[in-house]
């Protein structure tokens, strides 16, 4: 019997492609989108197929590329983990 593949885990902190493709105006071709971006046309119609997630990083990246901040393309932005404010401990030992 044939091995099957693992199943990659589905990433937490991800972001739909198709938010950077809203930036555009409706009709604007791939290759000008791709050329903005710094990617291929094959991405850009990979990306308006509508599964394409993308990781904070790769967010961010984009979006700097379009002149915006992550969080002006995806409201969820700021509720990513490594954005939040951390508890300060209370050092009471010093007393």
């Amino acid at each position: 019997m044939p091995k099957r593949k693992p199943r990659r885990k589905p990433r937490r902190w991800c972001f739909p492609a198709t938010a950077l493709l809203e930036q555009f105006e409706e009709g604007t071709w791939a290759n000008h989108i791709a050329e903005r971006l710094g990617t291929t046309r094959a991405t850009i119609q990979r990306w308006r197929m509508g599964n394409t997630m993308l990781d904070p990083y790769e967010a961010d990246k984009f979006a700097i590329k379009l002149g915006k901040h992550p969080g002006n393309i995806w409201p969820n932005w700021f509720d990513l983990p490594e954005l939040q404010d951390t508890p300060k401990e209370n050092n009471n030992d010093s007393q």
